[in-house]
């Protein structure tokens, strides 16, 4: 009898450590996306207070130091800094054209 519960306990166990595994699995995906979604969504607002000083570098053709800047305040990878200054450059030289 002892037996069958600790057999028993040992199976809900197990069965609660896998759906914590996938729980934790999961949320992982969750945190991507969502960090994913912030940094598209920086991309379309530019009211962010570091918007200016990214200009400026860019205006004064400090490309490189747009990018640090990008990449410190936004969490940014090298290469998603370095879109986010082109993206900058070409919509700042469309607004310029028109």
């Amino acid at each position: 009898m002892e037996l069958a519960i600790i057999i028993l306990l040992i199976f809900i166990i197990m069965y609660l450590t896998i759906q914590l595994i996938k729980t934790q699995s999961k949320l992982k995906a969750l945190e991507s996306n969502t960090q994913t979604m912030n940094k598209k969504e920086t991309f379309q607002h530019t009211d962010h207070p570091v918007h200016q000083q990214l200009l400026l570098l860019i205006e004064q053709q400090q490309d490189i130091k747009a990018v640090k800047l990008a990449r410190e305040t936004f969490g940014f990878s090298l290469l998603e800094g370095k879109r986010y200054v082109d993206w900058l450059k070409k919509k700042e030289s469309s607004r310029n054209i028109k």
